[in-house]
């Protein structure tokens, strides 16, 4: 008995620990094909950065999933969303700002009297031997239509113990024994109420007094897609929904 009381809490650590990485698992490659879903969104969109979020968000879903019915399933996409809009970030990384002075041009749609200015994205195959490299880009055109995004995501670890310890380790906050992790600290909450965390993520850090109330500790992922544009990429679509701010407001 005496044996067993002291190794207790270490064994129950070690499979909470083991718990929360599992899930940690399953986060990435959920968010992996997220990623690929938001990719594809923006391909038949024109690059509208608010389709992207919304495939993020369809893709998160499952993530948020706690009742096996329709009800539970558009709670899930609603806080998913949310998430997918306030703790995600989006960045296109091609056609980079060069590609699109390249290829980019004005074209004129009659059914809606409006003009874009966007990257043609028709009869690729015989543009590519007809128009030369960027000169600013270097890429043909074909590059130019593909379309690569990176997410930056916070996840919300719940494992109770093994989420904070997990969120002290990643963003390398110190004190993480007594007087520290354990207890009802930061001691310096005046000055820092982050932890002077030395390797901080400005978009998943939360204060430290709220993680001990809400029990709530993110960590960030990230995830890349490729697709091949299946419509012109318009450069004001890439705009049409901001990544989010620093919460801190830093």
């Amino acid at each position: 008995m005496a044996e067993f009381i002291v190794i207790a809490p270490a064994l129950l650590f070690v499979c909470f620990g083991t718990l929360q990485f599992v899930l940690l698992y399953q986060a990435k490659s959920t968010l992996d094909v997220a990623v690929l879903e938001a990719a594809r969104e923006g391909a038949v969109n024109h690059g509208s950065m608010q389709a992207m979020r919304n495939g993020l968000a369809r893709g998160l879903a499952p993530l948020y999933a706690r009742k096996a019915n329709a009800d539970g399933a558009a709670e899930a996409l609603t806080k998913a969303q949310t998430d997918a809009t306030d703790f995600s970030v989006i960045t296109v990384l091609n056609p980079t700002v060069a590609a699109i002075k390249d290829y980019a041009q004005p074209h004129y749609y009659a059914d809606e009297g409006t003009t874009y200015t966007e990257i043609p994205n028709d009869s690729l195959m015989y543009r590519v031997s007809s128009i030369p490299a960027g000169a600013q880009s270097g890429m043909n055109i074909q590059d130019a239509n593909l379309l690569k995004i990176h997410v930056h995501y916070c996840y919300d670890m719940y494992v109770p113990l093994a989420n904070k310890v997990i969120y002290y380790a990643a963003n390398v906050i110190g004190n993480i024994g007594a007087g520290g992790l354990l207890t009802s600290e930061p001691a310096n909450l005046n000055r820092d109420p982050y932890g002077s965390a030395k390797n901080g993520d400005d978009l998943c850090r939360t204060r430290l007094k709220d993680g001990i109330e809400t029990g709530r500790w993110p960590i960030s992922l990230d995830a890349e897609a490729m697709v091949r544009m299946q419509s012109p990429l318009r450069a004001s679509a890439l705009n049409d929904s901001p990544n989010p701010s620093d919460p801190a407001g830093k």
